[in-house]
């Protein structure tokens, strides 16, 4: 009777099982995704934002000699 019993907590506990191994299967594949998705959200708003910067750093350095008098020629 005990290997008829084990037989039926088996089946009964299947669908427990395969949620658990569903659950895991799919949130390491999520995990792997996710940080690929991330990494390439990242280089593009980095790459947009850099670009900003770059574009106010330059205004700033024009302001900043306009405001001083700039005399030599490189600086004109």
């Amino acid at each position: 009777m005990a290997g008829s019993q084990d037989i039926f907590d088996a089946i009964v506990m299947a669908d427990e099982r395969f949620h658990g191994e569903g659950y895991r299967e799919g949130y390491e594949e999520g995990s792997s995704l996710g940080v690929m998705e991330g990494r390439q959200h990242g280089t593009l708003h980095g790459a947009k934002i850099g670009s900003e910067i770059g574009c106010y750093q330059g205004f700033a350095f024009a302001w900043k000699c306009l405001l001083h008098s700039c005399t030599t020629e490189k600086d004109r």
